[in-house]
């Protein structure tokens, strides 16, 4: 794994270089380090991951929307904003992962927190969907109650009769505060539960392991 440094102007000039020589974006995320926060990307690339790490300065929280480059990176963004307090200048700035379990200002991340906080029950507000107008469109609303065994999630479609010209959905209703809790383990104990979070997958890795 190669792990490098970057200016702001080299953010988005790397992931363009990465899209272009066909390479993925595996994961992105932020932290706390000494006063500053700092944006992290890992790519797959032909020659291995590579992680890439800008620093924002002191007390800056703004840095270069790489949603441009990889569409979904926009949703990993909103989830460091509801988490850490970091927000992609110019990209989609609609809460995330919380559903007003907690206060807009608190970051469940943030190293000043324990984690345990309580908060008072808070009224629901509207989600802000983006809303498709126009003769003969239809918006047609589906969960996040759904009568299978899948993530709950709200969908909603718009549609004019059969064809689907838009579909944006708000997942995150089962959000738990795992990453909060990793953050309180030592490596050798944070991978039991990592095991414990997606069982299934523990025991088909380890399988597969055993029949290789």
């Amino acid at each position: 794994m190669r792990r490098q440094g970057v200016l702001a102007d080299a953010w988005l000039s790397t992931a363009n270089a990465v899209v272009e020589a066909g390479g993925r974006l595996v994961a992105l995320w932020a932290s706390e380090r000494s006063n500053q926060f700092v944006v992290c990307a890992a790519y797959a690339t032909s020659e291995g991951l590579r992680w890439v790490e800008l620093p924002l300065g002191a007390g800056a929280t703004k840095y270069p929307d790489l949603s441009q480059a990889f569409h979904f990176a926009g949703r990993m963004q909103r989830a460091m904003a509801d988490l850490v307090g970091v927000r992609a200048e110019g990209g989609d700035d609609r809460l995330w992962l919380n559903h007003g379990a907690w206060p807009n200002d608190y970051r469940p991340l943030s190293p000043l927190v324990s984690g345990q906080e309580m908060f008072l029950e808070r009224a629901v507000t509207d989600y802000p969907f983006v809303r498709v107008e126009g003769e003969g469109v239809h918006e047609i609303a589906v969960g996040p109650v759904h009568a299978g065994i899948i993530e709950p999630g709200h969908f909603r479609f718009s549609v004019v009769g059969e064809k689907v010209l838009r579909l944006e959905e708000r997942l995150g209703y089962v959000h738990k505060g795992i990453e909060r809790r990793f953050t309180q383990l030592a490596p050798l104990e944070a991978f039991k539960l990592a095991g414990r979070v997606s069982g299934d997958s523990t025991v088909a890795h380890a399988w597969g392991y055993c029949m290789a």
